[in-house]
């Protein structure tokens, strides 16, 4: 499960930029006899980097909670990985860590903070689902790996006596026709029976139609095992250009699917496929637009955009062909709805009207704004908080003595304290499996025009742990809150 952009694309590489910090992540779950675990892969690339004295640092953060509860945090790890200028033969830095985490649904956080660089660190969020049932037939993840070689050492890389390094970006160039992957299949034996034979298969199929591409099959029996090993490969030679599936299928004797799992990739080709032979039907939405209108329909994702995409957006969106952008944009929908692709489309132009009516500015797009951007990431909030110029009588009251200790902290009436107009948008769920989260925007120049966002208990956005002595333009002492503090605190315990 990589995290980049080029399943999207039908000519456009994955070239990584030389400003600012460029990573990669993608992670695997796996069963073993100690229990689950997942495997976190991380791919720096050395020519994103600062160097200081030929050093470069980076460091990486790692975060998990349950999905349920996001307080429970899990997992913490912070380390610093290094790496000298011209030491490795790709240019990447990669780090791997494994992680034991029972059944059940997981929040991830990563952070990339490059330590000599000014840059703000990358941050990215995800689920992962962790499901192996005791006794029920299962397989891995798959994972598409750089080719395998034998080892003896105990190094993270190495599984059941192979160097298994995953392969990190999912295009395959065109002089790569060969594709190598990793997969474990357990429970065999005590559902199909100790040695009993079944056969393994693998596949590719066309990523948007999900149907199997001719010619590029391959099949083998295998005895039922608790747990059974697959290093595999297949012949890419003969497909068109395109994104799609490796498929591994566990199937019985009378040819009956019993479990299966997938990995999406693209694949570089001097072959081009039409755009019918790609799954976009002839009379889709997208052949409507005209030059102008494709590349705002494209723009206007940026606020529900993954970094990848943003990258695409800055980046290659005014080089890009027609042809490009056509399958980008319909490709992004029909991720999101492969029935009605149109209908996922419309349903968000419908919310960005919504945004761009209700909070554009004379300098910018509803959608541009911090409300128009967690509106559209986010929905609705469940409750809204509007004040304007609150006054507070919840802040402690100074004596002289504190006013003598601490004159910076004085103002003309502190015990009196108005606040900033603000709003608390108070959300019950979040799409991402946190409950009973809050935003708070302010007006910083009152004038009400323009609300930006100044603090969140939501992960990945802003936090600011003296929010409310900006808002209140008043040093609160620690320890101290007011009414604006209250309201936040109990909105989200």
């Amino acid at each position: 499960m990589k995290k980049i952009i080029v399943l999207l694309l039908i000519t456009l590489p994955y070239i990584l930029s030389a400003q600012g910090l460029n990573a990669i992540y993608s992670f695997y779950t796996f069963h073993s006899q100690s229990g689950n675990y997942v495997e976190l892969c991380s791919s720096i690339d050395l020519n994103s980097v600062v160097y200081n004295s030929e050093i470069a640092e980076v460091e990486l953060t790692t975060l998990i909670c349950k999905a349920e509860n996001t307080e429970e945090v899990l997992y913490v790890d912070k380390r610093n990985i290094k790496a000298t200028k011209n030491e490795t033969e790709n240019q990447v830095m990669l780090d791997i860590q494994r992680v034991k985490l029972s059944n059940g649904n997981y929040v991830l956080y990563l952070s990339f903070k490059d330590k000599n660089s000014t840059q703000p660190a990358l941050e990215v969020k995800d689920v992962i689902r962790m499901n192996y049932p005791e006794n029920e037939l299962a397989l891995s993840d798959v994972q598409i790996i750089n080719p395998p070689k034998k080892s003896s050492n105990q190094a993270s890389n190495v599984k059941n006596g192979y160097v298994i390094e995953p392969y990190m970006f999912d295009m395959i160039a065109k002089d790569n026709n060969t594709l190598n992957y990793y997969v474990e299949i357990y429970n065999a034996d005590k559902y199909f029976g100790v040695d009993s034979l079944y056969v393994l298969t693998t596949a590719i199929e066309n990523f948007t139609t999900n149907r199997k591409v001719g010619g590029v099959l391959k099949g083998r029996r295998m005895k039922s095992k608790s747990t059974s090993v697959i290093i595999g490969d297949i012949d890419l030679s003969e497909l068109e250009e395109g994104s799609y599936y490796l498929t591994i299928e566990v199937r019985d004797a009378n040819n009956i699917l019993h479990a299966y799992k997938k990995e999406a990739f693209y694949k570089e080709s001097d072959k081009k496929p039409t755009f019918e032979q790609i799954g976009i039907p002839k009379d889709a939405f997208v052949f409507q637009l005209s030059e102008e209108e494709l590349n705002e329909n494209i723009e206007i994702l940026y606020p529900v955009a993954t970094e990848e995409i943003k990258r695409f957006i800055d980046k290659d969106l005014k080089t890009s062909t027609r042809e490009v952008k056509l399958y980008f944009l319909y490709s992004y929908w029909q991720t999101k709805n492969a029935d009605n692709p149109q209908k996922e489309w419309q349903d968000y132009r419908n919310r960005l009207d919504f945004v761009n009516k209700k909070f554009t500015t004379n300098i910018k797009k509803g959608y541009e704004t911090d409300m128009g951007r967690i509106y559209l990431v986010y929905g609705p909030p469940s409750n809204i908080i509007d004040e304007k110029f609150k006054g507070s009588s919840g802040f402690k009251r100074r004596t002289r003595a504190d006013y003598e200790a601490t004159p910076e902290l004085e103002r003309d009436n502190p015990d009196g304290v108005v606040y900033l107009p603000y709003q608390m948008w108070r959300y019950d769920h979040t799409p991402f499996g946190e409950s009973n989260r809050t935003f708070v925007f302010y007006a910083p120049q009152n004038d009400m025009a323009e609300y930006f966002l100044l603090h969140s208990n939501v992960r990945g956005e802003k936090q600011d742990m003296y929010w409310e002595s900006v808002l209140s333009r008043y040093t609160l002492p620690e320890g101290v809150e007011g009414d604006a503090g209250v309201q936040f605190r109990k909105g989200h315990l």
